[in-house]
């Protein structure tokens, strides 16, 4: 599971199933940037890209468990 979504103050967040972290953009990403569309602007947009760049270097802000999965939670600006 992979959402995008906003935070409680507003900010966009990622919600990325348990440890998944990826290093590089691959085809996967492309379908989470079309639904990011719909929730972000275009300058969080490019925002997000960036981020994804350095979620396999940078730990997770947060975790939530939701029906037994585990998300790690990405703020990124």
């Amino acid at each position: 599971m992979t959402a995008v979504v906003r935070g409680s103050i507003g900010e966009p967040v990622i919600l990325l199933s348990g440890e998944l972290r990826l290093a590089r953009l691959d085809p996967d990403w492309f379908d989470v940037l079309k639904a990011a569309n719909v929730v972000l602007n275009a300058t969080e947009l490019q925002s997000l890209r960036s981020a994804m760049l350095t979620f396999s270097t940078r730990r997770p802000d947060s975790y939530v468990i939701t029906e037994g999965e585990i998300l790690a939670v990405y703020r990124f600006r």
